[in-house]
C-alpha cells in the first residue's frame, strides 16, 4: 500500500479515488501555475527553505517547522524564496475520511474548517512536535506483509489528532502572523484583503489599487512577482471557491454565479467547469 508520491497531482488522484488520503514529498521548489484549490483537505509540512503563502485572505511567511492547514475551500498559492530546494510533505486528506473517523466526542475535521481573525492556517511546530511528525511520517513509509492499511490508517489519525490539539492551544489572544514588515507587504495584505470583502461586486483594479493609493501598474508588478500571478486570476479563483460552498449547500446555480459576482451566467458556467473540472450542476449532484 503506497501512500507516498513523487507529484502533488497523483497524491490528489488517489485520495479522491480511495476516500483516503496521499502524500506527496519533495524537495525542489517547483512554482505552482495559479491559485488553486482541491477537492480534498491539505496539510503542508514544511521542512526546509523559504517562501509566501497565500491562503484564502491570509499571506503567511514560510518558516522551516511550519505547518499549514487547509481545507478544500480555500484558494491557495506557494512562491519559494529559493526555487532550488523546497522540502515538505503534502498530505492530502479526503473529507470522507476525516469525518468517517471522527467521533461524537473527536470532531477530526475541526482544524480544517475553524477559521475567524484569530485563528489562521498555521502551526508553528516546536522541535519536539517536528521530531513526533517526523517519527509519523516514517512509520508510514514502512512496509507490512499484514494488515498495512489499517495501521497506516492509526498513523494518519494519530497525526489528525495531534494537529486538532495543537490546533486547539493556538493563543486566541493573539492573531496569527502574516507578512506586515515592511510598506510593500502591506499593500499585498491590503490587496487581498480588498479582494476577499468585495469578491461579490464588480471590482476593478482602479478600485483595488486605490485603496492602497498606488498605481495600477504598480500594484500589479507587485502582485505577480509576490505571488507568481495576477490580481485577476487570484479573483477568479476566490469566486470560484465561494461558489462551491454555495452550491454544496444547496444555493441554485444561478443565485450563486450572482452571489459571486458573475454577472454574466454563461461566464460563470465556463469558468467554474474550466477550474473544477465539471459543470456546476454535475458539480452539486456530486456525492461528498
Amino acid at each position: 500500500m503506497n501512500i507516498i508520491f513523487n507529484k502533488c497531482s497523483e497524491a490528489i488522484k488517489y485520495s479522491l479515488e480511495t476516500n483516503g488520503y496521499g502524500i506527496f514529498y519533495s524537495t525542489v521548489g517547483v512554482e505552482e501555475s495559479t491559485i488553486h484549490i482541491h477537492e480534498c483537505c491539505e496539510v503542508l509540512l514544511c521542512l526546509g527553505g523559504g517562501g509566501c503563502f497565500l491562503i484564502d485572505n491570509r499571506v503567511y511567511e514560510v518558516n522551516d517547522g511550519d505547518i499549514f492547514i487547509i481545507n478544500q475551500f480555500e484558494p491557495h498559492k506557494i512562491t519559494f524564496t529559493d526555487k532550488t530546494h523546497f522540502e515538505r510533505y503534502v498530505f492530502q486528506i479526503h473529507p470522507h475520511y476525516i469525518y468517517n473517523n471522527s467521533t461524537d466526542l473527536t470532531d477530526l475535521s475541526a482544524c480544517f474548517y475553524t477559521r475567524d481573525s484569530v485563528s489562521g492556517n498555521r502551526i508553528s511546530l516546536d522541535e519536539n512536535g517536528l521530531l513526533y511528525v517526523k517519527s509519523l511520517i516514517e512509520r508510514l513509509k514502512c512496509k507490512h506483509n499484514f494488515g498495512g492499511e489499517i495501521i497506516k490508517n492509526g498513523i494518519i489519525n494519530e497525526f489528525l489528532i495531534f494537529l486538532n490539539e495543537k490546533f486547539a492551544q493556538k493563543n486566541p489572544g493573539a492573531k496569527d502572523t502574516e507578512i506586515v514588515t515592511n510598506q510593500t507587504n502591506k499593500i499585498i495584505i491590503n490587496t487581498v484583503k480588498y479582494i476577499n470583502k468585495h469578491y461579490a461586486e464588480e471590482i476593478t483594479l482602479a478600485d483595488i489599487a486605490g485603496y492602497s493609493f498606488v498605481s495600477v501598474s504598480y500594484l500589479c508588478t507587485l502582485f505577480k512577482k509576490t505571488f507568481g500571478t495576477t490580481i485577476i486570476k487570484y479573483i477568479t479563483s476566490k469566486r470560484i471557491s465561494e461558489a462551491k460552498k454555495l452550491l454544496k449547500s444547496g444555493k441554485s446555480i444561478s443565485d450563486t454565479a450572482a452571489d459571486c459576482g458573475f454577472n454574466d451566467y454563461a461566464n460563470f458556467m465556463r469558468t467554474f467547469k474550466k477550474a473544477v473540472g465539471v459543470s456546476p450542476k454535475k458539480y452539486t449532484d456530486k456525492k461528498e
